[in-house]
């Protein structure tokens, strides 16, 4: 059998991730974005497929304590709540947790503690939890230290969702518009990161339909833009030229969106 390399001559993954970024077609959102797209980010979120495929997979167990790493508007710790003992619900934007915060209350529900709290504060009046999750909040400067930090946080399991591929984005937008697509570092740089920590984790993906459906045409037309930056006049014509070619009316007045290619998630877990 082949011996394996040695360490010092494999690759920085981590290296390679943070200059995949560089490249990227899209800009990580800030504190600002995700605050004013809390409500609509909240509305679309509430009763997700992703929330229901992603907690199947946890197998979630009734004393668990869990720790929800960039939580959003409470879209996994809300279903996740009754399923466990507790849930702590870290997040970096203040409307995020307000969300949650209206959310919990309206539901009847008491053991979701939420902080504000990002992946670059300090953690260390947080306790390790049994458990640790970060759905679809890996788009970190440093992937590395962000997976150590689940991992030290957590006395048994780790679940995360990362982006394959694309993820959300939708290139054939990119192209309507006349612009390249980058889509920068997905899963596999956090698989082999994990691999050059000594983590041999366990891989499934979660794969859901082309179409979403939205509360009206500028609801549709205002989460494509999210996807994109700077639009100019002759942008804005086109990108509002795509979203109208793909859009259906429903009899509840909502409208749907269909894009070619599937949203693909890698569900990576592992035992600490």
């Amino acid at each position: 059998m082949a011996s394996q390399p040695p360490e010092d001559s494999l690759p920085d993954w981590n290296l390679l991730y943070q200059q995949a970024r560089r490249r990227k077609s899209w800009r990580r959102k800030k504190k600002g974005d995700w605050n004013r797209r809390a409500a609509d980010f909240a509305k679309r979120t509430a009763d997700s497929d992703f929330a229901r495929l992603f907690i199947e997979r946890m197998a979630p167990e009734p004393h668990w304590r869990v720790l929800d790493v960039g939580c959003g508007p409470g879209t996994l710790a809300l279903p996740l709540a009754p399923l466990v003992k507790e849930v702590t619900a870290l997040d970096f934007s203040p409307a995020m947790l307000e969300q949650l915060a209206d959310r919990q209350q309206a539901a009847g529900i008491s053991n979701i503690h939420g902080q504000l709290r990002s992946w670059d504060d300090e953690w260390q009046e947080i306790p390790p939890h049994d458990v640790c999750i970060a759905a679809r909040s890996l788009a970190v400067t440093d992937l590395r230290a962000a997976l150590v930090k689940l991992a030290a946080w957590s006395r048994h399991k780790v679940f995360i969702a990362d982006r394959v591929g694309a993820g959300p984005f939708d290139p054939e937008l990119f192209a309507s518009l006349g612009r390249d697509f980058e889509p920068g570092p997905d899963y596999i740089y956090t698989v082999n990161i994990l691999f050059q920590l000594g983590i041999r984790p366990t891989i499934d993906y979660l794969e859901f339909d082309q179409q979403r459906t939205y509360a009206d045409r500028n609801t549709a037309l205002a989460a494509c833009r999210w996807m994109v930056e700077d639009l100019d006049r002759a942008e804005e014509l086109r990108l509002a030229a795509y979203v109208d070619e793909r859009l259906t009316s429903n009899q509840d007045g909502t409208v749907s969106f269909s894009r070619n290619a599937p949203v693909t998630w890698a569900f990576i877990s592992w035992e600490v």
